[in-house]
């Protein structure tokens, strides 16, 4: 999917005649397959269901954004709006990957138990 937007788009019948409107297809269907990939090789480590949440969130993310990363060096051309995605989706999973650790027993976990 995200390797073959122009197949996406015919099945879905989404416009990909601009280099936006492919980065958007790479993105949305190719990216949110990517992440939810990783999320269940991770699904392993997520045991209480705020860490389930927020893992999943996290990782559609990280896959969305790394998808939209990939259509802007293979279409070229990304408008002002992918850009601003692609920075929503980086603060997103950064912000729950922090949020995910401190919260659940992670590092703040960790440094409590060693002092």
């Amino acid at each position: 999917m995200m390797f073959s937007p122009l197949v996406v788009a015919d099945v879905l019948r989404r416009p990909a005649a601009s280099a936006p409107e492919m980065i958007n297809l790479r993105a949305t269907w190719g990216g949110s397959v990517l992440g939810l990939g990783a999320f269940i090789a991770w699904l392993s480590e997520a045991r209480p269901w705020r860490r389930f949440i927020l893992g999943l969130l996290m990782w559609m993310m990280a896959g969305i954004g790394l998808a939209r990363a990939i259509g802007f060096a293979l279409d070229g051309g990304p408008d002002t709006l992918q850009w601003a995605w692609l920075i929503a989706e980086i603060v997103i999973a950064v912000a729950l990957r922090r949020g995910k650790l401190m919260s659940v027993g992670g590092w703040s976990g960790a440094i409590t138990q060693s002092q």
